[in-house]
């Protein structure tokens, strides 16, 4: 089974850690026309290693609205999106987000948000939507957070 950790494993910062930056892991962001999830061959990237926040409240995942226009993310359409924020209406992008460390893809649409311009920090969120798919162990003393598929 495969498994990243993505968390801050230290029984003196960790916690710290975990609590100001949320676990994060790499993936990798694109659309690739060609991709079949039955192949069980990873989609062709638009950007790659890209870091994005683990985030249980959030239902879906999401990607950065400027790293979605500047990878030419085909928009789907628009809808609105409930965030701490409050509701805006964004494009919907289709794509997929690959986890190379988990071999595994997540494929359909995503919400562009504004991440980055919002002091995030990130240019993807990972959510429930992805989350469901997969075992997550999160250890809030030590900081450690390790996702298995």
């Amino acid at each position: 089974m495969p498994s990243v950790n993505c968390g801050y494993d230290d029984p003196h910062k960790g916690c710290g850690l975990l609590v100001s930056y949320g676990p994060s892991l790499l993936v990798n962001i694109g659309f690739d026309p060609k991709y079949k999830p039955e192949d069980q061959t990873p989609p062709r990237p638009g950007i790659a290693s890209v870091e994005a926040l683990v985030d249980t409240g959030a239902l879906e995942s999401c990607i950065d609205s400027l790293l979605a226009a500047q990878l030419s993310l085909p928009i789907f359409d628009r809808r609105k999106v409930i965030g701490v924020h409050g509701a805006e209406e964004v494009n919907m992008h289709l794509a997929q987000i690959h986890v190379p460390a988990l071999k595994f893809t997540v494929h359909g649409e995503f919400a562009a948000v504004p991440l980055v311009e919002s002091g995030l920090g990130y240019k993807a969120l990972i959510g429930r939507t992805f989350l469901r798919h997969v075992t997550m162990t999160y250890d809030g003393r030590t900081g450690g957070v390790k996702i298995s598929y």
